[in-house]
């Protein structure tokens, strides 16, 4: 009897299983989840533009979470969370339309 050998597959055939599905508001609600809970970090990226006050973070969490929602985009805090981890871990990758307006 044969025992088919498991086939590992390379990074380059897997393309795809590695792009994040975070676009900027997503990003930017993550940060946001973070500095409400954790406080302000210095490892925010300058494409990310968050408001400053804690006032301004939970307006700003509001309306993300809204367009979010009405858009059907992910908006809860545990998977964009898991998600961001991905991509600062480097296991994820933010894809170009990520920083594309439409």
């Amino acid at each position: 009897m044969h025992m088919k050998k498991a086939v590992k597959t390379s990074r380059k055939e897997r393309i795809g299983e590695d792009i994040s599905y975070l676009d900027l508001n997503q990003i930017e609600l993550a940060y946001i989840n973070r500095v409400v809970e954790e406080g302000r970090r210095t490892d925010i990226p300058r494409f990310v533009d968050i408001g400053r006050t804690k006032r301004i973070l939970l307006i700003q969490k509001g309306n993300l979470e809204d367009l979010c929602r009405s858009s059907g985009k992910e908006y809860r805090k545990a998977p964009l969370e898991n998600e961001l981890k991905g991509i600062l871990r480097g296991r994820r990758m933010l894809s170009m339309a990520c920083f594309m307006f439409k």
